[in-house]
């Protein structure tokens, strides 16, 4: 039995989709492991890496931050707010300065009137 993974971001960077033997994944209040057979569940990430054993080959890490995890009738789906190279830049400078950094970047007002 084999679990079918899917990770996905809002940008499509560090996507992953395959079959699994095992999946761990980080949660706010913890890390998950997930095996073929397990109970569903929706749960929210935290930061961290996903690690997924593919069958029949070496061990995938991906980085993620934010999103939720669902598993259901052995299948994987975690979709990041951020994942990839995005994950690993916002837990090296933070993502506290990086929202600010790109309100920043936003043009003066919010474009909505009162």
């Amino acid at each position: 039995m084999a679990l079918r993974v899917e990770v996905v971001s809002r940008s499509g960077a560090g996507s992953w989709l395959g079959q699994a033997e095992r999946v761990s994944v980080p949660l706010v209040g913890g890390e998950m492991g997930v095996l073929p057979g397990r109970a569903p569940v929706l749960a929210l990430l935290g930061s961290g890496k996903v690690r997924i054993v593919p069958i029949g080959a070496a061990e995938v890490v991906l980085a993620v931050n934010g999103g939720f995890c669902s598993v259901d009738h052995d299948v994987v789906t975690v979709a990041a707010d951020l994942s990839g190279e995005e994950a690993e830049s916002a837990a090296a400078i933070g993502v506290d300065q990086m929202l600010a950094e790109a309100e920043g970047l936003m043009p003066a007002g919010d474009g909505y009137e009162d």
